[in-house]
């Protein structure tokens, strides 16, 4: 399967992941993330979310662009 047809189901999956989930699960969701982020900051310093926050409203994703969504799903 190449890569963007795996990015297509993963959007697909996480689309419908979100309209299954309750308020509480999609709490935990973002309190889980929340928790990822800290880490990384006190591991590594601070996170830089600016390109992660562009790649999210993008209309179209370059090839590094798409492995990260890819990864990250």
């Amino acid at each position: 399967m190449d890569n963007l047809a795996k990015l297509q189901q993963y959007l697909q999956l996480t689309d419908n992941l979100v309209e299954l989930a309750d308020k509480n699960e999609l709490a935990e969701c973002a309190r889980l993330l929340a928790m990822d982020i800290a880490h990384y900051k006190m591991k590594y310093g601070e996170l830089p979310l600016e390109e992660p926050f562009a790649i999210t409203y993008a209309e179209e994703l370059n090839d590094q662009q798409r492995e990260l969504v890819i990864s990250s799903m």
